[in-house]
């Protein structure tokens, strides 16, 4: 459904969506990550970062749902998100559960 939406508005040429297990579809990424939406099971949050995080050219913009309501859950992806030496800016937006934005910082 999402490749069929994404063909009607003309960007289907510009998404990268990928279906599977993440530590296997994520493992082989070719050009710089201008965008990352995390939607999925709250453990694998950093798994799926900790492997486009490399990827992800200055400028680029991570979205994570739901960081307010789950954020004990979320422990281990903020670990991440605010240790500086991953270069990322991050804050959340109050957004109903909360909404992470994160930056790669220049």
């Amino acid at each position: 459904m999402a490749r069929g939406h994404f063909a009607e508005a003309g960007l289907a040429d510009l998404i990268d969506l990928r279906e599977g297990d993440l530590r296997e579809t994520l493992v082989n990424i070719e050009g710089p990550v201008d965008f990352m939406l995390i939607e999925i099971w709250t453990p694998m949050a950093r798994p799926a970062l900790s492997l486009i995080a490399p990827h992800l050219r200055e400028g680029a913009v991570v979205i994570c749902d739901n960081t307010l309501q789950f954020r004990e859950a979320y422990g281990e992806y903020f670990d991440f998100v605010q240790d500086p030496r991953n270069g990322l800016r991050t804050m959340t937006l109050p957004f109903e559960g909360g909404l992470e934005f994160t930056v790669r910082a220049h």
